[in-house]
């Protein structure tokens, strides 16, 4: 069971992402709205780094190693008519294997692709305060509050 409560139209939850960075890039996963973080929502019981380990596990099959935690950022946003709040552990993350071409989720296969830091601003990232932040990280660990799609 992951840790998300769902009450009317409002959805809680706490998610962790692995963010893998190598030469000034960073690997995300290509959906039909953009592109999103490997990653998930952190099952009862599992501490963050261990969610964002299995999620990069489950989602493109290779083992890594926990770098640092990045971001904790608060993550509030609308789709449609129900409100999410998210709590959301973003670590950097080195993985042991090379990375694979395809990512899954559920039953779908999406493609990875790696992007350029420098030039994120040319698309559609999710969560999108990584478009900035990645930027002006100076890494140490960093606290944000995301409202509405803010970056």
């Amino acid at each position: 069971m992951d840790f998300r409560t769902k009450r009317d139209h409002q959805v809680y939850g706490v998610r962790a992402t692995a963010l893998i960075i190598r030469d000034n890039q960073i690997l995300l996963g290509k959906h039909e709205d953009g592109y999103h973080t490997i990653g998930g929502a952190i099952e009862v019981g599992e501490t963050s780094s261990q969610a964002a380990l299995r999620e990069m596990q489950e989602e493109i099959g290779i083992a890594g190693e926990i770098v640092g935690l990045a971001f904790v950022v608060e993550n509030q946003f609308t789709v449609d008519t129900v409100h999410f709040h998210n709590v959301e552990f973003h670590y950097l993350i080195t993985p042991t294997e090379e990375a694979p071409a395809e990512m899954i989720e559920g039953d779908k296969t999406y493609l990875c692709e790696w992007l350029s830091l420098d030039k994120l601003d040319n698309f559609n990232i999710k969560p999108a305060f990584l478009k900035k932040a990645l930027k002006r990280w100076n890494g140490q660990l960093t606290h944000i509050v995301n409202k509405d799609g803010e970056d």
